[in-house]
């Protein structure tokens, strides 16, 4: 009698959930949450509720066991205006104005506030956590 043991659907890569709020309560809503080692990043887009998924690709594997700073990516509102030209013009030109939702250490991936996650086999595979609004500026209050 022979056994075979098979890998079929075993992977070495993990993948990572988690959800973002803000130090009030309020769910980041907007955005990427990267993990990133110096040889490799990894996204994850937040929805509507401010959850996220890193590490599934197209076949489904994860991302690998390893330390990795996690850091907030297009959290910024952009504002474009036309300046010249003619709308739809060749010579029209942009303007943009950001203005930043996150405080800047989680929207810097080599801050010295830097979050940090060590993604091990067997380890924990959610990472949540909650970042701060910049300073001087005003929020709308929530409804």
């Amino acid at each position: 009698m022979f056994l075979v043991f098979g890998s079929i659907g075993c992977s070495r890569n993990i993948k990572i959930t988690g959800h973002v709020t803000f130090n009030d309560g309020e769910s980041v809503n907007f955005g990427r949450v990267v993990f990133e080692t110096p040889e490799n990043s990894f996204t994850g887009k937040l929805n509507e509720q401010g959850y996220y998924t890193v590490g599934v690709d197209k076949d489904g594997t994860g991302i690998p066991p390893g330390n990795y700073t996690v850091w907030l990516a297009g959290t910024a509102d952009v504002k474009f205006t036309a300046t010249k030209g003619n709308k739809g013009g060749d010579n029209e030109t942009f303007d943009s104005e950001e203005t930043p939702r996150v405080h800047e250490k989680y929207t810097t991936p080599h801050s010295s506030n830097a979050l940090k996650f060590e993604v091990k086999r067997g380890g924990a595979k959610t990472f949540d956590f909650t970042v701060e609004r910049p300073q001087n500026t005003q929020v709308a209050p929530r409804r």
